[in-house]
């Protein structure tokens, strides 16, 4: 008779352990079927891209985002290259497709207006990257 009493508690385990499961697996279920909700989308992107809408306007105009080098980055040397397409500190320029040299490429104008600071990056380490 014991051994019957234990089974039938064991049994009753069960049985309840299969109806949370269930529970949590119809819960599970319901969550995946629940709308996607995009609450925010940003991008900084070559050639002014500056939200998902400049994106698509680039795009379906064929807009090319290639422009010449920023200014405003201490990048003075890389304007003034030699004859084999280098520029002043050594480093190789853009290559055109007919192999042409080109102070010109993708660029994020305004990274120059990067708050080092809101990201908790001090000034100095700040000038050795690139934001």
């Amino acid at each position: 008779m014991a051994d019957e009493t234990k089974l039938r508690d064991y049994l009753g385990r069960v049985v309840a352990e299969l109806h949370r499961t269930r529970q949590q697996l119809h819960a599970a279920e319901s969550a995946e079927s629940e709308p996607l909700a995009i609450v925010s989308m940003s991008c900084h992107l070559p050639g002014g891209v500056l939200s998902p809408d400049d994106l698509w306007q680039l795009l379906t105009d064929g807009g090319d985002a290639i422009t010449s080098f920023p200014t405003d980055r201490g990048w003075g040397s890389a304007l003034s290259g030699d004859e084999d397409g280098r520029d002043g500190d050594g480093r190789d320029r853009t290559r055109t497709e007919s192999g042409e040299t080109s102070a010109r490429g993708g660029f994020v104008h305004d990274a120059a207006e990067f708050d080092p600071g809101f990201f908790g990056i001090n000034p100095r380490e700040a000038l050795a990257m690139d934001p």
